[in-house]
């Protein structure tokens, strides 16, 4: 049979949405297709209202200057960066944008520290603490980097939830479990992992907008409930999961819960679906979403000026012979 090729629709800029390994990463992972119904075929919940109140929560991070330094005789691998996390708050009048003042960090490997750097930007004070993680791999800052961001999401998610709003969507992996009263999903718009195998997993290519697969279980140390469901229908020119999303929630809610939270995101997750026109990621990366990481960028400031002032700052510390801030 000849080989059948079709497009990926996100901008060449990004990785693409299908990036699934033929084999789970790390140790086997229990999953049950089974815990809502022996009857594996595609839902397409009934009416449900929208919440009141639906939150959007993602977060972004930004290189400065990646740097290399010296601890007893081995090499430290780390980075200048900055993250910034935030929410989109949607009624059904208009939808508001909380976002929080940026972090800087040096993201550090080998378990490494520094005293923290204040760097002067014209009338702003830059101050750059730091945060790392025990990888002595030239990336390994980059796990340091993104624990940041993970825990300024967590933080942003738990504030949300404990103002009382009823939906806290997070882009990416949950992280922060949710309550019966607060309801929380991470929406995983990459698909990196097909968790299901044949035959389950053939009813995702053939989701129709508006539809979900039945809840399956996933046996983490911290146990999930996964749903996936389609935004909007692919071209046909685009692959067969183009338009779908993977949605994630604790199971600690237990399942009626979960799969009421499944009917309300298949619900009302499509209204809020991007167009190419307006994001390279579309549809996936929802509108409140790509809304935030617009903004969110912006408040990080301009790369180039805080770059060069970085640099500054490094002739300074050159001039009195101390090329990297000194431990801390």
């Amino acid at each position: 049979m000849p080989l059948t090729l079709r497009i990926d629709p996100w901008a060449t800029e990004y990785e693409g949405a299908l990036q699934i390994e033929e084999e789970l990463p790390g140790p086997p992972v229990s999953v049950d297709p089974l815990v809502e119904t022996e009857d594996w075929r595609a839902i397409a919940p009934e009416n449900l209202p929208r919440p009141e109140t639906i939150v959007f929560i993602d977060g972004v991070q930004r290189v400065e200057v990646r740097v290399i330094g010296e601890e007893e005789g081995g090499l430290v691998y780390g980075a200048f960066a900055s993250i910034g996390v935030g929410a989109v708050v949607s009624r059904p009048a208009g939808a508001q944008v909380e976002p929080h003042v940026p972090q800087r960090i040096i993201a550090l490997g080998s378990g490494a520290a520094c005293d923290p750097w204040n760097v002067e930007c014209g009338s702003a004070t830059l101050t750059f603490e730091a945060a790392s993680t025990l990888d002595k791999g030239p990336d390994g800052w980059r796990e340091a980097m993104s624990n940041v961001r993970r825990d300024g999401e967590t933080a942003m998610g738990q504030a949300m939830m404990k103002a009382g709003h009823p939906l806290v969507i997070v882009d990416g992996r949950l992280t922060f479990q949710p309550t019966r009263r607060s309801l929380a999903v991470g929406v995983a718009k990459t698909i990196r992992t097909v968790y299901l195998e044949r035959p389950y997993s053939d009813l995702i290519a053939e989701l129709r907008p508006g539809t979900r697969t039945p809840l399956f279980g996933i046996e983490y140390e911290n146990p999930l409930y996964s749903w996936y469901l389609r935004l909007t229908g692919p071209r046909a020119i685009d692959h067969a999961l183009a338009g779908v999303v993977q949605v994630e929630t604790m199971a600690g809610i237990g399942k009626e819960a979960a799969v009421r939270l499944a009917d309300l995101t298949t619900l009302h997750l499509p209204a809020f679906a991007s167009s190419s026109a307006w994001d390279p990621r579309a549809p996936q990366n929802l509108y409140p979403i790509s809304a935030l990481e617009e903004r969110l960028r912006h408040d990080l400031g301009d790369r180039e000026w805080i770059r060069r002032h970085i640099e500054v700052q490094f002739h300074r510390q050159v001039a009195v012979g101390d090329s990297y801030g000194g431990a801390a």
